[in-house]
C-alpha cells in the first residue's frame, strides 16, 4: 500500500509539474556525465516526435562534431581536415546526449554589450529572464541575434581509432571568427549541470553564422556596445485540468453535491499517466463547457459515445458519470470524433476531435505493432517515451489549439452492445524489462 501512494504521488508530482510550466518544455535524453569513454548513442533525432519549432544541440554521434537544430532544421558540422568545419543538415544522425525544446513563439527584448564571456551571457540572460517573471528553476532556450566581434567556437573530434575522422591526441578543433553574423542558440538551467551543461556552468551554447557556413560550440566571445536581439521563448498559457462537478449527495439522494475532479483524479481510476487518457480529458473538458457554460458539470445529466481507446472510455465514464446500464453510456467506432456528448435537460449536443496532424504518426505505427506483440521490451520504452512528450505537448499548450468543437443539430442516441473490444492497455503487460 505505501508503495502504492509513493507511486501515485509522484504522479501527481510530475503532473502538476507539467502544467506549471510557463514556458515551452525542455527535455533531455542521455547526459554528458555519462558518456564515459564509449559514447552511448541515445537518441535518434529522426525519431523525435515532433520536429516542428525545434530548437536543440548535443554532440554529433560518437563525438563526431556538433549538432544544433534551428527552428525545425537540423545542421550537423564536422572538423575532420584541419582548421576546415563542414556544415550539413539532416535527420538521420544520433547523438550520446541531447537537449531540446519546442518554441513557436518568441518574445523578442534588446540585449546592450558590450559581452565578454560566456559568463556574462549566462548573467545577462537570467537576469533578463527573472526581471520578465520566468522561472529560473525551469530550464529554457534562448537566442541572441546580430553581429559578433570576436567569437571562438569548437567542433569535437572522435576520441577513438574505429571512429571517422580521428586523429591522435585530438579531441576538437578551435576556430576563431571575426565580425560575423549569426545567431547564438542557448539553453539554461540550473538543474542541470552535467547533464547538458558543463559543471561549472548554467548554459550550453551554439553559433551558427547567418549564411549556414560554420556551426560550433562557443567558448569565448567579444562584443562591443552595440545592440543585440535577445529572443525568450514566449509563455505558454497554464493548462488548467479541473472541472467542477454535480452529483447527488447519498444513494437516495438531492443533488447538490459540488465538488472538483482533476486530471490526477483520473489517473488514480485509469491506473497510469498516458497521452490517450490526457487526450480523453481536455477533450471532454471543452465540451462540458460549451455545454455547461456556467462552469458545473451534472453528471445526472448527462450522456456519451465514446472511441473505444481504454483511455477514451475511462475518460468518458468518470467524467459524465456515463454508464451503459443506465442508458447514458455506448462505444462505437462508427465515428470520426472522440466522442459525443448531450447535455440531456436542454438535448445540446457537440462532437469534440483532435486536430488533424497533432499526434506524431509514430506513435500510432509502433502502437499497432505493440498491439500485436511485435515490439521488444526496449522499444516499448521509446513508444513510451514518445508518448510521454506528446502529453507534455498537450499538457503545455492551449486545448483551442489542439481539439475542434462542433455542435451537432440532429444528434440520434442509438446505443449498441458490444463487449468484445481489445483493452490494448494490458497487452504487454508482463513484457521483460528492456536490459
Amino acid at each position: 500500500m505505501k508503495k502504492l501512494v509513493l507511486i501515485l504521488v509522484l504522479i501527481a508530482f510530475s503532473l502538476q509539474s507539467s502544467i506549471a510550466q510557463n514556458s515551452p518544455k525542455v527535455y533531455t535524453k542521455g547526459a554528458m556525465k555519462d558518456m564515459g569513454t564509449t559514447y552511448p548513442l541515445e537518441v535518434w533525432l529522426d525519431t523525435l516526435p515532433d520536429k516542428s519549432n525545434l530548437y536543440a544541440m548535443g554532440p554529433y554521434d560518437k563525438m563526431k562534431g556538433e549538432i544544433t537544430v534551428f527552428d525545425g532544421k537540423p545542421f550537423f558540422a564536422t572538423a575532420f581536415v584541419k582548421d576546415k568545419g563542414v556544415v550539413s543538415q539532416n535527420w538521420d544522425i544520433r547523438s550520446p546526449f541531447f537537449v531540446y525544446s519546442n518554441v513557436k513563439e518568441w518574445e523578442e527584448f534588446n540585449l546592450t554589450g558590450p559581452i565578454n564571456s560566456t559568463q556574462e551571457i549566462q548573467e545577462k540572460v537570467a537576469a533578463l529572464a527573472k526581471s520578465k517573471g520566468y522561472d529560473l528553476k525551469e530550464p529554457f532556450a534562448f537566442r541572441i541575434a546580430g553581429k559578433f566581434n570576436q567569437i571562438t567556437a569548437h567542433i569535437v573530434t572522435p576520441r577513438s581509432p574505429e571512429i571517422e575522422g580521428y586523429k591522435p591526441n585530438v579531441k576538437s578543433q578551435n576556430f576563431y571568427l571575426e565580425n560575423n553574423n549569426g545567431e547564438l542558440l542557448g539553453f539554461y538551467s540550473e538543474q542541470h549541470q552535467g547533464i547538458f551543461t558543463g559543471s561549472n556552468s548554467f548554459v550550453h551554447i551554439h553559433f551558427l553564422k547567418d549564411d549556414q557556413t560554420f556551426m560550433g560550440h562557443l567558448d569565448e566571445i567579444t562584443t562591443g556596445n552595440q545592440s543585440y536581439k535577445l529572443y525568450l521563448p514566449k509563455k505558454q498559457p497554464i493548462v488548467k485540468t479541473a472541472m467542477q462537478v454535480n452529483d447527488t449527495d447519498f444513494s437516495k439522494g438531492r443533488l447538490g453535491n459540488i465538488q472538483n475532479i482533476d486530471l490526477d483524479d483520473l489517473v488514480k481510476f485509469h491506473g497510469h499517466l498516458c497521452d490517450g487518457l490526457v487526450v480523453g480529458h481536455l477533450a471532454l473538458q471543452m465540451a462540458m463547457n460549451e455545454l455547461y457554460p456556467d462552469g458545473i458539470i451534472d453528471r445526472t445529466n448527462t450522456r456519451i459515445v465514446s472511441k473505444a481507446s481504454p483511455c477514451l472510455t475511462d475518460a468518458a465514464i468518470y467524467t459524465t458519470g456515463g454508464r451503459y446500464q443506465f442508458n447514458t453510456f455506448y462505444i462505437s467506432n462508427n465515428m470520426d470524433e472522440l466522442f459525443r456528448v448531450q447535455r440531456i435537460d436542454t438535448k445540446r449536443a457537440v462532437a469534440v476531435q483532435m486536430k488533424k496532424g497533432l499526434k506524431p504518426m509514430e506513435i500510432d505505427q509502433l502502437g499497432a505493432l505493440a498491439a500485436k506483440g511485435e515490439l521488444s521490451a526496449c522499444d516499448l520504452d521509446i513508444l513510451k517515451g514518445m508518448e510521454d512528450d506528446f502529453t507534455e505537448l498537450l499538457l503545455s499548450t492551449d486545448p483551442i489549439d489542439n481539439f475542434s468543437l462542433t455542435k451537432i443539430t440532429d444528434f440520434k442516441w442509438s446505443p449498441v452492445l458490444k463487449n468484445d473490444y481489445t483493452k490494448t492497455d494490458i497487452l504487454n503487460k508482463n513484457k521483460t524489462k528492456c536490459e
